[in-house]
C-alpha cells in the first residue's frame, strides 16, 4: 500500500480484506506494545490494516512489519509537502479545509486527509477521539470504532468538565464502541454509550510467547536466606497505586516476612516512591529499576516468585496477563475489570483497593511452594483459555467485517 500523507511505499497489505485504519498519536510505542499485537494479529487474519499516528518511529526489524501512515503536522515541516500533495489529488479531502485549519495542530486532527480509502477507522484510545469531536462527522461515510481503556473514561471526566460532553459526542458517532471489560462497559454506558453498539473485547497477549518463560522455586520463600521475589511492571503513576504496594511490603517485613521487590517502571511518581522507599526502611528489600525493555522483562518474570498489581485505576493489566501467561502466580486488587480476569481464587489472588494488610497477607501466603506452584498452573490455563491474542483478534476481525459490509 502507499502511505498518503508522506508518499511513501509500505509492505504489501493482505490482497483481500477489509481496510481498517487504527489509530494512535505514537507508534510503535513501548508502553503501547498491545497496538503492534492487535494489527499484525488481524493482517494474519487476512485484513489490510495499518496505523495512522502521528509520530512514527521504527518498528522491530525481527517481525512483521505493519503498514504506517503518518500523519502531517503544522509542527513537523517535513510532511508539509505530502500533506498539500494529499489534498490536491483528492477532492474530498480539499472540501474538508476550513475544518484542518482548525485542528491542524492536533496529532491526529489531519485524520480526514488520510481517512477516507478506509472501511473502518478505529481510534485506540476515546481521549484522541475526543479531542476532533467535532470533525467525526466529516469521515462519513467511514465506519467509526472507539476503545476505552480506563483512564479517558475513569479519570479524565472528573476533574475536565468537558470530557463527558465530549465522550458523548464521540459514542453519538461511533458505529463500535470497544470495551476492554465489563467493568469499562458499564462506566461508558453511563457516559451515554448506546446499549448496542458496545463490544467488551477483553486485552489479550500472545500466550506461546510467554509459555515458559516463568518457574515455581521448589522451596519454600519469605525467608532472609531465601526472601519471595516479588515483580511490579508500571507506570510510575498514581493510578498503579505503587505506594500502597510498598506499605505492603514493609507490613509483611514487620510480620517477619522476607520479600525482595523490583518495580520496572518510570513516571512522574519516582519521587514520591524513594521516598518512601527510604522512610519505610526498604531500601535493601526494595528496587526501583526504572524503564525496562521486554527482554528485560521477560527476565525479571523468570526471576520472580509472583507478580504483583496494587492499582488503583485500571481496565486490564496487560502485564499481569503476561505473567499469568509465563505461569507466575498474580496477586491483584480489584480494580476495574481486574475481578473479571480471574474465576477463582485457585487462578490468582485478588484483593481491596488499597488494603494494604490484605496485600501483605497474600503476599506471604505464597512462600508456600505448593501453593505458588497451584496459582501458576491455573492462571496459565486461564491467560490460555481466555486471553490469548487469536481469540481478541477473531472477535476484531468479525466486528470490523461485519461494520465494513453494513
Amino acid at each position: 500500500m502507499t502511505d498518503r500523507a508522506s508518499g511513501t511505499e509500505q509492505d504489501a497489505a493482505p490482497s483481500a480484506g477489509s481496510r481498517i485504519l487504527l489509530v494512535t498519536t505514537r507508534f510503535p510505542w513501548r508502553s503501547e506494545t498491545f497496538i503492534e499485537r492487535k494489527a499484525r494479529a488481524l493482517r494474519a487474519q487476512g485484513l489490510d490494516v495499518a496505523v495512522a499516528a502521528s509520530q512514527v518511529y521504527p518498528q522491530d526489524p525481527s517481525l512483521p512489519a505493519v503498514p504506517v501512515v503518518q500523519l502531517p503536522r503544522v509542527r513537523s515541516p517535513r510532511t508539509w509537502t505530502s500533506t498539500a500533495r494529499a489534498m490536491l489529488r483528492d477532492r474530498d479531502a480539499r472540501s474538508l479545509a476550513p475544518s484542518l485549519v482548525r485542528h491542524h495542530d492536533h496529532p491526529v486532527g489531519l485524520l480526514p486527509v488520510v481517512a477516507g480509502h478506509h472501511d473502518v477507522v478505529h481510534f485506540e484510545f476515546s481521549g484522541i477521539a475526543a479531542a476532533v469531536a467535532d470533525q467525526l462527522p466529516q469521515l462519513a461515510p467511514v465506519k467509526l470504532a472507539v476503545s476505552c481503556r480506563g483512564h479517558a473514561e475513569n479519570v479524565a471526566p472528573l476533574h475536565d468538565e468537558r470530557r463527558r460532553e465530549r465522550l458523548e459526542r464521540v459514542f453519538g458517532e461511533m458505529s463500535l464502541i470497544h470495551c476492554v471489560s465489563d467493568a469499562m462497559a458499564a462506566t461508558v454506558r453511563a457516559l451515554g454509550a448506546p446499549e448496542e453498539r458496545i463490544l467488551v473485547n477483553r486485552p489479550a497477549v500472545d500466550t506461546d510467547r510467554w509459555a515458559g518463560v516463568g518457574r515455581v522455586a521448589p522451596e519454600v520463600r519469605g525467608t532472609a536466606d531465601a526472601p519471595l521475589r516479588v515483580l511490579s511492571v508500571g507506570r510510575l503513576n498514581w493510578q498503579k497505586g505503587f505506594d500502597d504496594a510498598l506499605r505492603a511490603i514493609a507490613e509483611a517485613k514487620a510480620k517477619g516476612v522476607a520479600i525482595h521487590y523490583r518495580i520496572a517502571g518510570q513516571g512522574p511518581e519516582l519521587e514520591k516512591l524513594e521516598f518512601l522507599q527510604a522512610s519505610l526502611g526498604l531500601d535493601a528489600q526494595v528496587e526501583l529499576l526504572g524503564w525496562q525493555s521486554q527482554t528485560e522483562v521477560e527476565a525479571h518474570l523468570r526471576w520472580a516468585d509472583a507478580f504483583f498489581l496494587p492499582s488503583l485505576s485500571e481496565g486490564i493489566s496487560n502485564s499481569a496477563l503476561e505473567a499469568m501467561a509465563a505461569g507466575v502466580p498474580v496477586v491483584s486488587s480489584s480494580c476495574g475489570g481486574m475481578d473479571e480476569v480471574f474465576t477463582t481464587s485457585s487462578e490468582g489472588l485478588l484483593v481491596e483497593v488499597g488494603d494494604t494488610s490484605a496485600m501483605a497477607g497474600a503476599l506471604a501466603s505464597l512462600a508456600d511452594p505448593d501453593r505458588r506452584r497451584a496459582l501458576a498452573d491455573s492462571g496459565t490455563t486461564r491467560a490460555r483459555d481466555a486471553f490469548d491474542l487469536s481469540r481478541q483478534a477473531t472477535v476484531f476481525a468479525d466486528a470490523y467485517r461485519a461494520l465494513a459490509g453494513a
